[in-house]
């Protein structure tokens, strides 16, 4: 049992890391990227639209799984999971777009964020180079994602009042609340880790990385993630 928690293969720990952030990535788009898709939250708009409020999170989790490894393909790696325990639906509820797409978008996601950090390479998750990186990948994950809805029939570039409705939103609205929340939650998150300096709050950051990144914590997130996807899909 004490091998388990000490992983000390090179590749090993670094699936085991990438799959384990996969795995939490996939079951906050089971849990709260369903929750924001109900009626009820359509009130509030782009506030609280998944494009506003997950692509923070994603971006987030990606940030810690290539700060633990520093190795761009595994920020890759990370969306290739999230974006199959996605496509577990599959299983039962056959394979059509509304379906694969929301896999297809996580992948993009990660190919965008990889991009970003391969030309910012920023050293700290809670950094103004980090939220560049952040708004680097995400306007170029949402440029993919309007290209994709013109290939696919809704013509964003060609009609102006379409592109106003979706290209104007996604762009530069849903953006910039995105950018504006990802910003808000990391200076709520830097507060907490000076408050943590100054009052000496100590932990031992190798005990937990063993804990989280390990064969029975990864595999246990990915299985967990997928019943979730499936449950809640099925449910809801």
């Amino acid at each position: 049992m004490k091998s388990l928690f000490n992983v000390t293969n090179k590749h090993l720990k670094t699936f085991f890391t990438v799959l384990f952030f996969g795995g939490i990535w996939g079951f906050m788009e089971a849990t709260l990227g369903t929750i924001l898709h109900l009626p009820f939250l359509d009130s509030a708009g782009m506030y609280a639209a998944s494009t506003t409020v997950m692509l923070p999170i994603a971006y987030y989790l990606m940030g810690m799984c290539y700060k633990q490894n520093r190795n761009l393909r595994s920020v890759a790696y990370m969306g290739l999971i999230a974006g199959t325990i996605k496509l577990s639906l599959v299983i039962f509820l056959g394979f059509h777009q509304s379906i694969y797409m929301p896999a297809v978008y996580i992948v993009i996601e990660s190919l965008a964020m990889m991009g970003a950090l391969a030309i910012t390479r920023p050293t700290k998750i809670l950094s103004p180079k980090s939220l560049l990186t952040v708004g680097i990948a995400s306007t170029s994950y949402l440029l993919v994602f309007l290209c994709i809805k013109q290939w696919q029939g809704t013509p964003i570039f060609t009609d102006y009042t379409t592109w106003v409705n979706k290209g104007e939103f996604y762009l530069f609205k849903a953006n910039c609340v995105m950018l504006m929340y990802t910003a808000i939650s990391g200076g709520i998150a830097y507060g907490i880790l000076r408050l943590s300096q100054v009052y000496h709050w100590h932990f031992n950051k190798e005990k937990w990385q063993k804990v989280l990144f390990n064969p029975i914590t990864a595999s246990s997130v990915a299985i967990v993630a997928i019943a979730t996807t499936i449950i809640l899909e099925v449910l809801i």
